[in-house]
Parts: structure tokens; C-alpha cells; sequence
């Protein structure tokens, strides 16, 4: 399944850390807020736990605004609004705190499309686990929001399905630049350009092969609401 927004649509992307969204959805949302659709990105914390434990032996330290201003710095001139809820990372849970938080935000903002981390029973950081359970009950309270879509984790190990695939090959190679602005995460492997692009080329060969041998790239969701009743905001 392929899915078209209009410039009606309000996606809000709800991310645990600096560089998720980019990850996960950086082509969709280039992609929607080209058609025109108003698009931001929620980053429930600011990653100042994000350091390896080898480079916390060598004594690197992050500041809070070290990895706001690498994904800021992702969208610029993209007009995708960047906001940060100001949670500490690593210890995130999906309780009433958070929840509110989130709900709050995606009532502020409109939301009638949400992205998100995948709720699944694979290798994953705990802080995606519980953004994922804590956007997913916000979400059950926002009456605009009438789609939900996971994204795939770039964890090994994972179970994830997808159904719902984004043509992103205008964006790759911004999307490779976006990735490499996270500089305070560099060495890791899915950061690369080569990772990157194998990553987005593996659901064509797997679901789009004629598509695939045309050397196109996309991100794959999975939804968990996908409301196809009203075609001026969704078309399949």
C-alpha cells in the first residue's frame, strides 16, 4: 500500500531522540510537506545520554543543546518545525507524565497523522518503546488524529511488517546530509551513507521489484489506524 497526503494533512512525528525521526521518516516528511502538509517533529527528550560507553571512558559529554542543534540544523530551510519536550533520555516510561506531555502536543498541533516508533517484542532502545506506547494512548484522546503509522527500528533483531511504503528517492541524498549532521553521534553504523541506502532499497526488492530495478528508495511504515473514508486527506 502507497499513501498520498494533502496539504490538509497536520503529520506530527513523535521520536525519542535526536536523529529517530531522520532514521525512521526523514523522506516521508520531506515528501509531505512538499505536497504541502504541515509537518513537525516531536522530540519527547534532547539525547544528552546519547554517548557510547566506550566514548563515555575517553570522558566525552554532551550538553542539552549539542544534539537539538544537530537536528535543527537537519531541517533547516525544509520548513519541518522542529520541538523539544525537554525529557532526560534512557529512563523514559510511558506513564501519565509523559503521556499528557504528549497528548497535549498532538491536541496543539492539530495532529491528524501520527508518526511514530514500533511497538514490537524485538532488540530495541527502551526509550523508543515507551515514546511509541505513551503517542500511541495520547493519541486515543486527539479526534483529528485518524491515522498512525510506526516506523522500522534500525535495531537487529526486531519484528516488523511493513505495509505501507514511501517513495523517498527524490530525498535520499538529503537524507544521507541529515543523518550526517548528527555529528556527536558519528562512528555508528546506521548513521552511514552505505547503510542507509541499502536500508532503503531492501523494501522494493522485497515488495516493488520493478520499482526496485529502477533504483528507487523508500521508508516503510506499519499502521495501527488507517481511516481510507475520507479521500480529500488520504488516497490509496
Amino acid at each position: 500500500m502507497s499513501i498520498t497526503l494533502n496539504s490538509g494533512a497536520r503529520v506530527v512525528a513523535v521520536v525519542a531522540h535526536p536523529d529517530d525521526d531522520a532514521l525512521m521518516f526523514y523522506g516521508t516528511l520531506r515528501t509531505w510537506r512538499s505536497a504541502g502538509a504541515s509537518v513537525t517533529v516531536l522530540l519527547v527528550t534532547h539525547g544528552v545520554n546519547g554517548v557510547s560507553v566506550a566514548d563515555q571512558a575517553t570522558g566525552l559529554r554532551l550538553t542539552s543543546t549539542q544534539r537539538l542543534a544537530e537536528i535543527q540544523a537537519s531541517y533547516q530551510d525544509t520548513g519541518i518545525t522542529v520541538e523539544c519536550l525537554g525529557f532526560e533520555d534512557g529512563a523514559l516510561s510511558a506513564d501519565r507524565e509523559l503521556v499528557t506531555v504528549i497528548e497535549a502536543a498532538l491536541l496543539r498541533l492539530g495532529c491528524t497523522v501520527l508518526l511514530t516508533h514500533a511497538l514490537h517484542t524485538g532488540v530495541d532502545h527502551q526509550d523508543h518503546l515507551a515514546v511509541a506506547r505513551a503517542a500511541l494512548n495520547s493519541a486515543a484522546r486527539v479526534p483529528t488524529c485518524t491515522t498512525i503509522l510506526h516506523g522500522k527500528p534500525h535495531a537487529p533483531r526486531h519484528e516488523f511488517t511493513a505495509s505501507v511504503l514511501v517513495d523517498i528517492t527524490p530525498y535520499i541524498a538529503d537524507k544521507i546530509k541529515a543523518l550526517h549532521a548528527h555529528q556527536t553521534q558519528a562512528g555508528r553504523y546506521y548513521l552511514t551513507e552505505d547503510y542507509t541506502r541499502w536500508r532503503a532499497a531492501g523494501p522494493g526488492w522485497t515488495l516493488l521489484p520493478a520499482q526496485a530495478g529502477e533504483c528507487r528508495y523508500f521508508e516503510e511504515l506499519a499502521p495501527s489506524l488507517l481511516l481510507l473514508s475520507q479521500p480529500a486527506d488520504l488516497r490509496r
